[in-house]
């Protein structure tokens, strides 16, 4: 058999080589193997042709309708369902007690009030609608968490002018006065995620300024509503002079005490103080008692002499113009003055009769006078 003979001598071997294998490549290579397309993914082209034909922008025939038998999307459609969309954007309602600003590409143009309004779609001009009428509050110096009440210290601890620290708890309500102004005058005038605001910023400001200019005790006890209304004043003045379009409604002064910390100690300094002053009141009362007492005893005295001395000038008065008169009148009225405590029995000699004198009985009388005594 020849070496160049591929037919092989196995007839039914379909082109095999002289060995009865298959067609070889010189140098015993193996058979190359068809080429298989590579990854499993659909293809771009079957994409692309899907899309027309969806959309009516195949080239097929059939009356212009795709082989799947639906109708195609006008594009003039699409173009006016969009538009009709974005018109819609500047159509907005405002609720009783709210207010909408109104700004045209980022600056403020108009305020308006309730009702359905219509603005230029976006982003031509965009709207804020805020309440208004609502009371907003802002609790400083504590952490509420339903019912819990913790205390905040960072918020809470301030100086007073006596060098003093006190715990301060209190609330702030208001409300929007101006809604132009809230909104573009101030970037945050609200807490946010635990972002202080600016109302709450100027709270505390105005509270720790006012409890620095006073002293420990009355803060605690008898100026709180004047610490109140102090920081309520001093908070709006503020807000004004930043033109924030806040109005203060009340200032709540809920906690004003001295720190958990040394409060045993500082009862026990109040107490003192406490009782040093009731010791002084009382004091000062027994005072004030023995002075008015002294007072009176003086002016008794002072009228009593003034009337002596008025009796014995009318009575020398008299006795100038009577001698003898007044002299007999001073003696009666003497004797009259000394004996009328005693038994006395006075017997004129010019009478003829002897008087029975009862002297057992009168001396009787008067030893028992005189033992009571």
């Amino acid at each position: 058999m020849p070496w160049n003979d591929q037919s092989g001598g196995n007839q039914g071997g379909g082109g095999q080589g002289p060995w009865g294998g298959g067609p070889r490549r010189p140098w015993g290579q193996p058979p190359r193997q068809p080429q298989q397309p590579q990854g499993g993914g659909p293809d771009l082209e079957d994409m692309l042709r899907q899309w027309r034909e969806r959309f009516g922008m195949g080239s097929g025939s059939g009356g212009g309708k795709t082989g799947g038998g639906r109708s195609p999307i006008s594009w003039p459609i699409i173009v006016g369902v969009i538009a009709v969309g974005w018109l819609l954007t500047g159509v907005y309602a405002v609720d009783e007690g709210e207010r909408a600003v109104v700004s045209r590409l980022g600056v403020y143009n108009r305020t308006v009030g309730p009702g359905v309004h219509v603005r230029m779609p976006n982003p031509l001009e965009a709207s804020q609608v805020i309440n208004v009428t609502g009371q907003r509050v802002e609790g400083i110096g504590f952490t509420a968490r339903g019912e819990t009440i913790s205390d905040n210290p960072e918020e809470s601890l301030m100086i007073t002018g006596d060098r003093n620290i006190v715990e301060i708890h209190f609330r702030i309500y208001y409300n929007i006065k101006d809604v132009s102004d809230f909104v573009y005058n101030v970037r945050d005038p609200i807490s946010r995620d635990d972002e202080p605001g600016a109302v709450r910023q100027i709270a505390e400001s105005a509270m720790r300024e006012v409890i620095g200019g006073r002293n420990l005790e009355p803060i605690i006890t008898t100026d709180r509503g004047a610490v109140e209304l102090a920081v309520e004043q001093l908070m709006q003045q503020v807000l004004d002079e930043y033109e924030t379009g806040v109005q203060v409604l009340q200032v709540e002064l809920l906690r004003a005490a001295a720190p958990s910390a040394v409060i045993e100690a500082f009862n026990d300094v109040v107490n003192a103080r406490q009782d040093a002053e009731t010791a002084i009141n009382n004091a000062n009362r027994e005072t004030a008692t023995i002075v008015n007492q002294a007072q009176g005893y003086k002016e008794q005295t002072v009228r009593e002499a003034t009337g002596e001395a008025q009796r014995f000038n009318a009575v020398y008065a008299e006795y100038r113009a009577a001698p003898q008169v007044t002299r007999d009148r001073l003696y009666l009225e003497t004797m009259e003055r000394v004996y009328q405590r005693g038994n006395l029995i006075i017997l004129d000699q010019r009478g003829g009769a002897v008087p029975y004198l009862p002297l057992d009985g009168m001396i009787r009388r008067n030893a028992t006078t005189g033992d009571a005594q």
